[in-house]
Order: structure tokens, then sequence, then C-alpha cells
């Protein structure tokens, strides 16, 4: 069982508040239930919206009654499906495609996430992972079962530090506190949503916020060295150390807190099929 309590209230307003989406809310409210996730978008800003709307007097939490049901592979065959079904996930297909950025922009219903870019939205729906299972047919690999990697923009780890430093603040307020390591990493809970179980490689960048990175490497130069086989030293890794060494104070003197909404979702550079080696023992 999963739940959001009385004091997660205050945390749901703020995130919702500031354009943050309903999985990234789950995440920061440390909720672990991995088909938590896996509900329909608009069935949890629903369920955001009504626990919001609750009053103390009339409930203290709101439950969700789940068991995990074993994980399941994901299916690579194309399958027919009628106007009102849900794909794997639960997402209703009238959810903009994710490649058609005017639709999504233009649905109130779905604002690009101030904190994942869109990740933990648009690239969790049918259309994308159809995109995955096209990418693995074509390569014509035979196998059950197979690892999915994920890669992520950099400027991401930037907008997780200072959507925590504000959940972190009022907490603060309320007398709580807030441990960065309690959080639900983005990684994990988008992995949790599309559950396949072979090596799968999807790469993904915002070119729109690009340079959300670049005053830490005024702040913590050491931590941004040149390599001959980095495209850029703004690296994953290195933002993340960065992140690790700057203080608090200095942090919100460069970057907004929360973190401004972006006009575009993240891309979709390149979906990779990588194989290994396999040797077998014998005369």
């Amino acid at each position: 069982m999963s739940s959001l309590t009385e004091k997660d209230r205050p945390i749901v307003q703020l995130l919702l508040d500031t354009g943050t989406c309903p999985r990234c809310i789950l995440r920061f409210c440390c909720v672990g239930s991995q088909t938590l996730y896996r509900h329909p978008y608009k069935d949890l800003m629903k369920d955001l919206k009504e626990f919001l709307k609750n009053t103390q007097e009339k409930e203290d939490t709101v439950c969700f009654d789940i068991v995990d049901p074993p994980c399941k592979r994901l299916r690579l065959e194309h399958t027919e499906e009628g106007p009102d079904d849900v794909n794997h996930n639960g997402a209703l297909q009238q959810i903009p495609s994710v490649n058609d950025e005017n639709t999504a922009m233009e649905n109130s219903a779905v604002k690009v996430c101030n904190v994942c870019l869109g990740i933990l939205q648009e690239f969790c729906e049918a259309d994308f992972v159809k995109k995955v299972c096209q990418k693995v047919n074509s390569a014509d690999y035979q196998f059950t079962s197979f690892v999915f990697s994920v890669s992520l923009p950099p400027q991401l780890s930037v907008r997780e530090r200072a959507a925590w430093l504000l959940v972190k603040q009022e907490m603060g307020n309320l007398g709580l506190s807030l441990a960065k390591d309690d959080i639900v990493q983005l990684k994990e809970a988008y992995k949790w949503i599309i559950h396949p179980l072979f090596e799968v490689s999807v790469v993904f960048a915002h070119p729109e916020t690009d340079e959300e990175c670049h005053f830490l490497a005024t702040a913590c130069p050491d931590c941004f060295k040149p390599a001959k086989n980095k495209q850029s030293v703004f690296t994953r890794m290195a933002v993340i150390k960065a992140l690790e060494k700057i203080k608090e104070e200095d942090f919100l003197k460069h970057f907004p807190c929360p973190p401004s909404s972006p006009k575009n979702l993240c891309v979709a550079l390149e979906i990779q099929c990588n194989n290994g080696a396999v040797f077998v023992a014998g005369k």
C-alpha cells in the first residue's frame, strides 16, 4: 500500500502550482509503489486534485491500494487498439504523440513538466514504446528479455536539485525533513513504467535547457575537465559531482527555485540495440 498523507498536501499543492507533473510529485513525496507510476496520466492528475480538495476533517489520507504484479516482458508485436483502448501502462490513446509537440503544447492537460522535462509524460506513452519496439524488431536479434538503459541530459540533475531545495524548504517550515536520497530517482521511476526485462539504450536530450549547467563550471571548475572521448565537459557525472560540492546558497543565486517551465519536451536522440558476446564453454 502506498499513500499520500496530510503532511504531503502542501508539497503536492506547491509542486502542482510550479508546473510539476503527477509522477514527479509522487517521486518527491517518496511514493515507492511501482504500479502507481503506471496509472494513466490523467487519472493521476485527477487523483492529486481530488486529494487537495479533501478537507482534513473528511479524510486524513488518500490511499492507493496496490499490489505490484510480476514484471511482464514488453510486447514487441504491433497490436490493434480501439480509440478508447489503453496501452500497457494504462495511458489513454488520445494523449498526444511524442512526435507531435505542437499538439502536446495545445493540450492544456499536458504541460511540459519543469522537473523531468516530459520524460515521465510523453515518453511513457504507447507511441514512444512502439517506436522503441520497432527499433528492437528492426535489429533482427532473438532474445526473451533485455536490459533497458536510459541516458538523461545533465541539466535534469540541476532541475532536480532546485525542486528538492524548494520541497526541502517547505517541509522545513512544517518541521519535517527530506533527504535527497529519499526521493525516487527519475531513472528508476521511468524504468518502473516501461518495465521491460538484450540491452536497449535510449538517449534523451533537451536543447532548450542545455546551458543550464554552465554556471556550475564557474562555481566548481575542478569538476569539469576536458576529455578526448567526450564531446562536452558537461557530462551527467560531472554535473552531479558539482551539485554535491556547491553550497545551497550559491546554487540558489544562479538557478531559479522552483525551476522554470520549459516550452518543449525532451527529444529522443537515438535508440540503440546492443548485444554482448556470449562465451560457451566446451571442448
